[in-house]
């Protein structure tokens, strides 16, 4: 009764139905605006990404600081404290500046060296750092 073929038919025989002459101006005026949404839209993810990539490529502050070798650890006259603390700030510096393993090696020998010619292990530890 209700074939596929015949509704087909049936449809193709029925008019069209009137279009409102305001319609295509209507649509012209939505078009136009979506593209303006779309352009705005573009635009600020645009300049989004941009900062993005400005921000991510700026200098580190860490980056412009000076090297140990700018400021060499005090281990003059102070205290056994002051010097570990000199050479902490010093590892500390190397560190912030990207310095690789090697750079770093002889500032934590001196730092274990001062540790161990100064402190002596408490209560049976074995481990520098475990004073």
């Amino acid at each position: 009764m209700n074939d596929p073929d015949q509704l087909q038919r049936l449809l193709e025989s029925m008019p069209e139905a009137p279009v409102p002459d305001s319609l295509w101006p209507r649509v012209r005026e939505q078009r136009r605006r979506q593209l303006r949404r779309r352009r705005i839209g573009t635009g600020l993810a645009s300049t989004a990404l941009a900062a993005l990539l400005l921000v991510s490529t700026w200098p580190d502050r860490s980056a412009r600081s000076p090297g140990p070798a700018a400021h060499p650890p005090v281990l003059a006259v102070h205290g056994t404290d002051e010097r570990v603390r000199a050479l902490d700030q010093a590892l500390q510096t190397a560190y912030e500046r990207g310095a690789s393993d090697d750079e770093v090696a002889p500032l934590w020998e001196a730092r274990r060296a001062l540790l161990v010619q100064h402190h002596a292990p408490r209560d049976g530890a074995l481990n520098v750092n475990d004073i």
